[in-house]
């Protein structure tokens, strides 16, 4: 409709659960959305660093740390593009002997930022779970496949934290494979892993199960990504916040939906059925593992916000509530 916003909204492009918003099967009421296209570093890179889109996928991590120094550019709201367990990330030098978490007390471990939500989920598991504090490891930051990785918020070593850069003309997984450093958390699969070549291998082998053993025990599905609003355009169109979620909750409604249909796969994962009926016996039927809304994330945003304070990222423990546009703290969803 000619009385429509246009809003500029920036993310990844997810084949499932975003898809409809971005090719328009899905429309948020009152907006309309010119969607942009980014790779997860450099859109996080950019929103923590501009204000230049209206609406965009933002790591959790960073968010909750700018929120913390006063920087409200930016108000979230309860949708989570992306989650993800963790534990089969965590990768060391093939030839290490480093064979159980407590081995990497006193080594050099690798990170893309140690800001990165996926960074604090996993050592909180290390922490939590193997009793491997973040003090225990020396830290080196630095482009994970590629030199000359730009920090996107640059952040104080947290308090008996050391955290160092690896030469700008080096990349981590190159320093984890010649066994410079001892081990890496990363969001991707490692080169020298997916390669064959034995360079690094997984710290947990066995991550599947010792994922659905982790979620069994605590209910938590990590989550990775929120959604922000540039906050003064928030301000000026408070309902543009319950638009936004509807439309986002549709699209994953509708792409759970195109999941199903296994008469011809949605997605070249020639044994979805099976990973269908895994994510059920362990998770539950439905989108409800992969669920929006706030209510239904309370616990999960609740346990990420002690990890954050825990690690230094936070200078007091966040409570969720500040962290959301109010209209959409009372929101259930029924899937």
């Amino acid at each position: 409709m000619t009385n429509d916003l246009t809003l500029t909204f920036a993310s990844v492009d997810y084949l499932d659960r975003t898809r409809a918003l971005i090719d328009g099967s899905v429309k948020p009421a009152g907006l309309t959305l010119r969607h942009i296209p980014f790779t997860p570093g450099e859109l996080f890179r950019r929103v923590a660093q501009y204000s230049e889109f209206d609406v965009a996928e933002f790591s959790m991590g960073t968010y909750m740390n700018l929120h913390d120094r006063g920087d409200r550019r930016y108000v979230a709201i309860p949708v989570f593009p992306s989650r993800c367990f963790r534990h089969g990330f965590i990768f060391v030098h093939g030839a290490s002997d480093i064979h159980e978490p407590k081995q990497l007390i006193g080594r050099k471990v690798g990170v893309m930022e140690y800001q990165q939500t996926a960074a604090i989920w996993q050592r909180a598991v290390l922490e939590h779970d193997y009793g491997v504090r973040p003090q225990d490891m020396h830290w080196f930051q630095g482009g994970l496949k590629r030199p000359g990785y730009v920090e996107r918020n640059a952040i104080p070593n947290p308090p008996g934290v050391t955290i160092d850069f690896i030469p700008e003309d080096r990349t981590v997984e190159e320093m984890v494979a010649t066994g410079e450093l001892d081990a890496v958390m990363e969001p991707y699969l490692a080169d020298g892993f997916i390669d064959g070549s034995g360079r690094i291998r997984r710290l947990f082998p066995n991550f599947v199960e010792v994922e659905q053993e982790y979620y069994r025990r605590t209910g938590t599905f990590p989550i990775m990504h929120t959604v922000v609003i540039r906050r003064s355009l928030y301000e000026e169109h408070r309902w543009i916040a319950m638009s936004l979620f509807n439309a986002f909750v549709e699209a994953q409604r509708l792409g759970w939906q195109r999941l199903l249909d296994c008469g011809a796969l949605a997605v070249m994962l020639p044994w979805l059925t099976r990973d269908l009926w895994d994510i059920q016996t362990v998770m539950g039927g439905g989108p409800q593992h992969w669920a929006y809304g706030f209510q239904e994330n309370y616990t999960n945003v609740d346990a990420l916000c002690q990890h954050h304070f825990e690690q230094g990222l936070s200078s007091r423990r966040l409570k969720p509530e500040e962290l959301f546009a109010e209209e959409t703290l009372e929101r259930p969803i029924r899937y």
